[in-house]
């Protein structure tokens, strides 16, 4: 017995072990070795971090920057590999100095894929990045372009001067490569090249030796459009900036296409980053899927006809990355809360399965000394008391662990919840990324899914309104909770919001604005709070819609959306919304704005009320009074509309003693609780409440104005029996009819 509890306890502790220890598990670690930073490859690496989500597949990309140091970078190579890595990429900064740190990584078969550079090392397994000896040549196209269209002077040959980088890394290699063999081509140009340190400062000291000793140029080309602008600055020195064209390469906002923009550069190339496409390149090698072993990556040249446009686009990328970024960065902050949770609910689990060990290696125990001890009855007793004892002191702790854990398994705790949550937006940026990406087909497959549970949600909120709500309408529950419609494409956000307002109001759901409107209808809410971004219909269309039905204009909407410029929050108040509301929001300030809402709703069935608690019917409900209501048509909301209707139906069917409420709604158009729902939102009563003291109004004007008999009022105004009319008029008025036709005789 003591061998199988030992082998046990030696299993659970393995076990706990292996959960506590791989709470972040990656199916494949991609290291990237950047030569140096800079804005190109600032882009890149955020193309890079973003990509790790993009697919299926489990990725971790590390990034590195050498900082322009072989040294560093053949250290970065070595811990790269210690970690683990299942891949590099590898931007080398020299041609030959990385080659032992390289071939350290191929022995231990480590892929290595060449990016944007290559070294001497042959066995690489991929390269990718831009096509440096196709742009060398297309800018000498351009260049040649500009030579024709620059020099105006007869008999002079137009000079073209290009200033390389370090000729001993391949990109720079390749670009004079390139502009070499095209400039070569036209005879009539004077070319000259020379060597730089590819640099702000370096190419601006060489354009202002050139200048100082008096030599003539018309074309300059430097490998970036940074060097480039060095280059210009120095021109703009001599005040030659006007008479000399520069052009470079990388084509990235904020630097080379505004350069173009200002006039600075006459062209850049757009040199591609494509980080994402490295991540692609990376994981196809990994699985064993067919790829090519270099992958050049075209591009264009950026001209002042076309800069305008590329400029829009360029910028909208750049944010597009910024904001992958910052949702890989929280992504990776989320799944680590997860991996926590996960791995403590795993750890209490054991816990609560070592106790159950404990707890039945103790019953039997106590079995065992029961039947070695059945003689000895005094010890026997002693030893039970004693075992049982302790049975019930384990019962204490295995109750305070096992209920905690009972209540985070069936998602009761606030951090289930959170758990819950995190998992499935994991899941739908996955499923939103994998959209973008693979667009059509995918996008049809989406739609149907949305629309397959919208419809289920759909069902599933008529049935609980039906079946909840519909005998507290009918029956008049002054005490019901206000109910509060939500409306929002996104399941999270809906059980967010439903957490917030479950304990305040009843609430009921809907999946977008086209359900949540047949919803609204049918149910009739208190409020509305609807998102403005949703499939299917809009919440601005929802918002509108609502508005303009019969049934629902009177309810208050507040919208919710991460739109937030001060054009989109006037169309929303013009769709009819009583409010508007930015993501993220304050969940304090949410509640407070519904609570005021409805708190104004509340301020203006009081003021009804106060009104049609006077002596004289206030204007409103003035049916006796002759007026017209065609002469205020023009000026009063719908509501007002809504009310007159109302009472006008009401007016009209006032004598018939078996008159029910239906018949007025559909005269109106609504049903009867929807009747009921608009009239107790409007005024703070029900139909037959304002039915009631209309028809007693009434009789008490014609009580005044008139000579009928009690009873013959109590038929006209609608009353069975003049007994139940002079009841009623008493409990209003405190006196009877009679006493009232007394008063007037005095």
């Amino acid at each position: 017995m003591k061998t199988q509890t030992y082998h046990t306890l030696l299993i659970l502790f393995a076990t706990l072990t292996l959960a506590t220890s791989c709470t972040t598990n990656y199916k494949y670690k991609i290291g990237v070795s950047q030569c140096v930073g800079g804005r190109w490859r600032d882009k890149a690496n955020i193309e890079m971090l973003s990509a790790q989500h993009l697919y299926d597949t489990d990725v971790k990309v590390i990034i590195k920057d050498a900082d322009n140091s072989n040294k560093r970078q053949c250290q970065q190579i070595d811990s790269l590999v210690d970690e683990g890595v299942d891949l590099l990429v590898v931007s080398p900064n020299d041609y030959h100095a990385l080659n032992g740190s390289l071939q350290r990584a191929r022995n231990k078969n480590i892929p290595i894929v060449f990016y944007d550079r290559t070294t001497a090392l042959n066995d690489y397994t991929a390269y990718i990045g831009g096509d440096n000896i196709e742009a060398g040549r297309k800018m000498a196209e351009y260049a040649a372009m500009l030579c024709r269209d620059s020099v105006k002077t007869e008999g002079r040959q137009p000079i073209v001067l290009e200033m390389t980088g370090p000729l001993e890394i391949s990109p720079a290699a390749q670009r004079h490569k390139g502009f070499s063999e095209a400039i070569s081509r036209y005879s009539d140009i004077d070319y000259h090249h020379v060597p730089s340190k590819w640099s702000y400062d370096d190419c601006k000291c060489i354009m202002q030796e050139w200048l100082k000793e008096g030599k003539t140029v018309d074309v300059v080309f430097c490998h970036s459009d940074l060097a480039a602008i060095g280059a210009y600055e120095a021109a703009k020195e001599f005040h030659k900036e006007r008479d000399i064209h520069f052009i470079g390469i990388d084509g990235l906002p904020g630097e080379g296409i505004d350069a173009v923009q200002k006039g600075q550069l006459s062209a850049s190339y757009i040199y591609p980053t494509h980080g994402e496409e490295v991540i692609a390149l990376a994981l196809r090698i990994l699985e064993g899927k067919p790829f090519e072993r270099v992958n050049n990556m075209k591009s264009f040249v950026v001209t002042p006809q076309n800069v305008a446009d590329i400029s829009l686009s360029s910028n909208s990328l750049m944010k597009q990355n910024q904001y992958l970024a910052t949702i890989q960065s929280k992504l990776e902050t989320y799944l680590g809360f997860y991996h926590i949770q996960r791995s403590l609910l795993i750890v209490a689990f054991l816990v609560i399965l070592l106790l159950a060990v404990a707890v039945a290696t103790t019953w039997r125990a106590v079995k065992v000394t029961r039947r070695a001890n059945r003689r000895m009855r005094e010890l026997n007793d002693e030893q039970t008391r004693f075992f049982t004892n302790a049975s019930h002191q384990l019962r204490t702790p295995l109750t305070l662990i096992a209920g905690p854990i009972n209540q985070l398994a069936e998602g009761k705790g606030d951090k289930q919840q959170l758990i819950d949550i995190i998992q499935r937006n994991v899941g739908q940026l996955q499923r939103l990324i994998s959209d973008v990406l693979l667009f059509r087909r995918e996008n049809r497959a989406t739609v149907d899914d949305t629309t397959a549970t919208t419809n289920e949600q759909l069902t599933a909120s008529r049935k609980s309104v039906q079946d909840c709500r519909h005998d507290i309408l009918v029956n008049n529950n002054a005490d019901e909770l206000a109910t509060v419609l939500i409306v929002d494409d996104n399941a999270d956000m809906r059980a967010y919001l439903r957490t917030l307002l479950l304990d305040r109001y009843y609430v009921i759901e809907a999946a977008d604005g086209q359900s949540g409107l047949k919803l609204a209808v049918e149910s009739v809410p208190d409020i509305v709070v609807s998102d403005v971004m949703m499939p299917v219909m809009d919440g601005l269309t929802f918002c509108t819609r609502l508005k303009q039905h019969e049934a629902t204009s009177h309810i208050p909407v507040l919208l919710l959306t991460a739109r937030s410029s001060e054009q989109q929050y006037i169309e929303g108040l013009q769709t009819g919304a009583d409010m508007y509301m930015t993501k993220p929001f304050s969940a304090e300030l949410l509640l407070a704005n519904i609570a005021s809402l409805l708190a104004n709703r509340q301020k203006l069935r009081q003021r009804f009320k106060a009104q049609n608690s006077s002596s004289e019917l206030p204007t409103i409900l003035a049916l006796a009074s002759g007026k017209s209501r065609a002469q205020h048509s023009t000026s009063i909301s719908p509501d007002r509309r809504f009310l007159d209707a109302f009472l006008k139906a009401m007016d009209k069917h006032m004598s018939n003693t078996n008159l029910k409420i239906e018949v007025i709604g559909d005269e109106i158009g609504l049903s009867r609780v929807q009747l009921y729902r608009k009239v107790k939102a409007l005024t703070g009563m029900t139909p037959i409440e304002i039915l009631r003291e209309t028809r007693l109004k009434r009789a008490m004007q014609l009580l005044k104005t008139t000579d009928k008999t009690v009873s013959e009022i109590a038929n006209e105004v609608g009353f069975a029996t003049p007994g139940y009319f002079s009841s009623c008029f008493k409990k209003q008025y405190d006196k009877y009819p009679t006493d009232v036709r007394e008063e007037m005789k005095v």
